[in-house]
Formats: structure tokens, C-alpha cells, sequence
């Protein structure tokens, strides 16, 4: 046979490998933004395309939004019916040990759930503070139970016991290569010049290659959880790829040390156990690559993923929501005690927030598990077993429910999700009505009301579930407002010359600034 013939039959069994393996492959996942811009970020987004960067000062029913433009006095009022969403630079942070209530409506929330019975629900410790509304827009609660223990490790704080350097071995790329599935095609390599640096409570990368490692006191089941960032200038979302070594050996090269490695991007993830075989590292991907779609969420995401060295075993989520798991066969390979962060791109990566703290082995739950209304309230326990029945109180550590055995008390720390009959829930918009806006919560909660003030960190606002309530301005993400109008996606953030033409504009007609539509 000639060789060209031999390369062609050679291409072609490639080819239908990747047919094959394309089709077999499972359905990309999506997940919740925990906001459609970067914590770093403080902006208004105008229906019209234009972004007018600089610092909240006010909302009321009267000015409007009150903003200070960056370098312009005195500051704008614009009007909220021209604006698509507003991004915060937040400094509140979510307490550990409470609930997450998911709303009939799509909404939810975190907190102390206090009281739940056939008419109403009590919560403590919302953003809103206390708040009560009727058991009917109640749909799931996850609740807080021992699943998340003792803290190793909470930062960074500063660049004190981490170790910076760059990797040459960390080319760029996704996972994987076009011909045998993986996504992207493969990326020439480049020189590795990236560095990671401590800046402002975060650690951030300039380029490929660059590392950063620290030792850390791994739990035999840990919960490993990080933001990260990957904003780029003039972008709703960039590119990101990104390993996270675990367990390793080697704070300093990637590819050079006994451990497991996540390979992390916009559009899925793999875990690799990585070992030395004949004075040479091998890596061995454990199961299918995780499909998700993480670009249109925005630009950053939290990660978390939890490990048990005695099963092998790994859970993946991401924004909360289970994408991933996969199970090691073969004997744990992890030989140290280090963590460590290697960037493959080129553009900068935010990493903050970084939590490693014991967990009780209980399963995550997953995406579809609280979208779904059963037939009678359901309580699954830690260890994946049932009950049904109808949920008649939730208080003081237990959940009543009476099932086709009788009245049975079960303890709220043994539950892992509790759901609601679809038949005892009140039909809820799934987007926000006319005059509403949507909040954006830090960890991933969403609520929809009526903004009638917003004064240093209060929130004077109106739910359609709990009424009146005062929110707590810190915990907000980001505000979307005008659910239904078009948005122009070229965005263009205004000049100085350009605002200031604007505030001449508005001074005259003494009216709040309204940006026209670009035609």
C-alpha cells in the first residue's frame, strides 16, 4: 500500500472515531451565573450597548439612578428605563452553615430556615434579614447540614507561604483536540512567561505558565472550593483553561509530581491521576471529559470539588450545581500535601476565595434534583434513601411528614433535600414582571422585586413573596432591570468626552439622563 493511501485510510478511522465518540458523548450541561459581571467590576450597562464605568451612589423613585461617573462632576442621573443591568464591587461575604430555599418562582436564597408548616415560612439571616411568606411559593430546600466541617484553610490573604514560578510544560489549549473530541484544536506552544501574583485578597495570572502552589492539610474528605475570574477587558466572557494539581508532590512543576489533576474551561472539565512509571510522569484521564457551558454565564464561576482518599472518589460542581464524578480505580496516587495552580492561557485568571475544609462524604446534589416537582413531598436522606408523604412542620432540627407508615420525625441533619408536591406550590413568573428587577446574590442566589430606594447598603424593596423588606446592599452582585426590552450585545463603555456631552444634555432639558437606542 503507498504511503499516501496508508495516511488516508489512517485519517478516515480517525475521523470516525471522533464521529462515534462525538455522538456518544452526553449532552453539554449549563449552570446559574453567580453574576453576569466580574466582582471586580463596577458599571452600568445600558440597553443601547454603552457602559459608563465608575461608583453607585443612590437609586430613588424620583432621580433615578444616581452614579458617579469616573472624572466627572457632578454625577450623572440616569434613567431606569434605559438601563439593562448594573454591576456592584460588593464586599459582603456568605456566612457557612445555611440553607438554600429554591421559590415556586425560579427565585432563591440562603438562610436559617426557622419555621415551615402548612401555611408559612420563617427565615432568618437572608440578605432581607427576617423575612416570612406563604409555605405555597416554596419549592426545595437544601439544607444546611454537617456536610461542610472543620476550615484547614480560608484565603489568600497574603502572598505568605505560597510559591510563584512558571511552568514550561503547561502549553496552551482546552482539553483536549478537535480530532479525537476534545473541543479546540491543539495551540503551537509558546515560551511561558506567566506569573501569578497576590493582589487584593486574589491570587492573578498574566500568562501561560504561570504557577501557584502552597501546602495544605488535606482531609481524608475534603471540600476544595475557589472563585474564579476570567474577565477580559471590553468582554462579556473570555477564554479560559486552567489546572489545579491536588495532593501533589511538586509545588512547582505541573507535569513532575504524583497527583491528581482538574483540567478546568469554559466548555468542561476531566480529572487525571498522575503517577511516575519508569523515572517518567504518566497522566491517565479518569472517565469522560464533564461538558458545560460556562460562556454565557458572564466570567466568573465557583468551583468546588470533593474528595474521598479511602473510595477515590470526586464530585464536581460548579455554581452549586453537580456536573461531574468520577471514581479511581486503581490506588490513591496522591503522595503530597500541595495544591497548586497552573494557567493555560494567555489572558489574565482570578483566583480568590479559595476554602478547604472537611466533608462528610454526603453526595452534592445535582442540577435536575431541585427543577423537579414529585407527586408527594419528598425528604432524601444523606445516605440516598427516601420518604414521602406530606410535610406538615419544619422546626427545631426536624422535618414532620406523614407517610404511608404514620407521623415520623426525621432529623433535619440527615436530610440533603427536601421537596415540595408541585400541586401545593402558587404558579410564579419565571421572569421578572413590568416594573421589577432581577438581583444577582453573592453565592448564586436570584430575587425579583420592586426597587423603591437604594441608600449607602439599604435596600427599600417590594417582593411579590415576602413583601415589604429592607436588603442588605452588600450582598447584591448585580441588578438587571427591563426583562423584556432588547439589548444591543456590542458593548462600548463611554468616553470622558462622551459623558460629559451627555451631562450637558441632561442639564439642559433638567430631565434624568436617558441614552438613546443605537439604531
Amino acid at each position: 500500500m503507498k504511503p499516501m493511501f496508508r495516511l488516508y485510510f489512517i485519517f478516515l478511522g480517525a475521523l470516525l472515531v471522533t464521529i462515534s465518540t462525538q455522538a456518544a458523548r452526553a449532552p453539554m450541561m449549563s449552570v446559574p451565573a453567580l453574576g453576569k459581571a466580574a466582582a471586580n467590576v463596577e458599571a452600568v450597562y445600558m440597553l443601547n450597548g454603552d457602559v459608563i464605568s465608575g461608583k453607585f451612589l443612590k437609586f430613588d423613585s424620583k432621580l433615578g439612578l444616581v452614579w458617579e461617573a469616573n472624572n466627572i462632576r457632578p454625577a450623572l442621573q440616569i434613567d431606569p428605563s434605559g438601563i439593562d443591568r448594573i454591576t456592584f464591587i460588593g464586599t459582603g461575604s456568605i456566612p457557612s452553615g445555611l440553607s438554600r430555599v429554591i421559590l415556586a418562582n425560579g427565585n432563591a436564597l440562603s438562610g436559617q430556615l426557622d419555621l415551615a408548616d402548612a401555611q408559612r415560612v420563617v427565615m432568618n439571616h437572608t440578605p432581607a434579614g427576617q423575612i416570612e411568606f406563604k409555605r405555597a411559593h416554596l419549592k426545595a430546600i437544601i439544607p444546611a447540614t454537617t456536610g461542610v466541617g472543620k476550615i484547614v484553610f480560608s484565603g489568600p490573604s497574603s502572598e505568605k507561604d505560597w510559591i510563584f514560578g512558571s511552568s514550561k510544560n503547561a502549553a496552551a489549549g482546552g482539553i483536549g483536540n478537535l480530532l479525537f473530541g476534545g473541543g479546540a484544536p491543539p495551540i503551537p506552544p509558546k515560551k511561558n512567561t506567566g506569573k501569578f501574583e497576590f493582589k487584593a485578597g486574589a491570587i492573578t495570572s498574566n500568562g501561560t505558565g504561570a504557577t501557584a502552589g502552597r501546602k495544605v492539610e488535606f482531609p481524608d474528605k475534603a471540600l476544595i472550593e475557589f472563585d474564579l475570574d476570567w474577565s477580559t477587558t471590553g468582554r462579556n466572557s473570555g477564554y479560559f483553561s486552567l489546572n489545579v494539581n491536588l495532593f501533589t508532590d511538586n509545588l512547582k512543576s505541573p507535569s513532575n509530581g504524583s497527583s491528581y489533576v482538574l483540567k478546568l474551561s469554559q466548555t468542561g472539565a476531566n480529572l487525571a491521576r498522575q503517577s511516575k512509571e519508569n523515572d517518567n510522569f504518566m497522566s491517565e484521564r479518569l472517565g469522560p471529559n464533564a461538558r458545560v457551558n460556562l460562556t454565557g454565564i458572564g466570567s466568573r464561576a465557583r468551583f468546588s470539588l470533593r474528595t474521598n482518599k479511602k473510595a477515590r472518589s470526586f464530585f464536581l460542581s460548579v455554581n452549586g450545581v453537580q456536573i461531574a464524578n468520577w471514581k479511581d480505580k486503581e490506588t490513591f496516587v496522591g503522595k503530597g500535601n500541595g495544591l497548586l495552580f497552573t494557567s493555560r492561557a494567555s489572558s489574565p485568571l482570578k483566583i480568590s476565595n479559595i476554602r478547604i475544609s472537611q466533608w462528610d462524604g454526603s453526595k452534592p446534589i445535582a442540577t435536575t434534583d431541585t427543577t423537579i416537582s414529585p407527586k408527594q413531598d419528598t425528604i432524601r436522606l444523606i445516605n440516598d434513601d427516601t420518604v414521602t408523604g406530606t410535610i406538615i412542620r419544619i422546626e427545631d432540627g426536624k422535618v414532620k411528614i406523614k407517610s404511608s407508615f404514620g407521623e415520623v420525625d426525621i432529623p433535619w441533619a440527615n436530610s440533603s433535600l427536601i421537596q415540595f408536591t408541585k400541586s401545593s406550590q402558587e404558579a410564579g413568573d419565571q421572569e421578572p414582571g413590568k416594573g421589577m428587577v432581577r438581583a444577582t446574590l453573592k453565592g448564586g442566589g436570584i430575587l425579583d422585586f420592586k426597587l423603591i430606594s437604594w441608600v449607602e447598603d439599604k435596600l427599600e424593596v417590594e417582593s411579590p413573596v415576602f413583601g415589604k423588606a429592607t436588603l442588605n446592599g452588600t450582598m447584591i452582585d448585580s441588578l438587571s432591570f427591563n426583562a423584556s426590552s432588547k439589548r444591543n450585545s456590542k458593548a462600548k463603555t463611554l468616553t470622558k468626552k462622551e459623558l460629559k456631552k451627555l451631562q450637558r444634555d441632561k442639564e439642559k432639558a433638567d430631565l434624568p439622563l436617558i441614552l438613546p437606542p443605537k439604531k
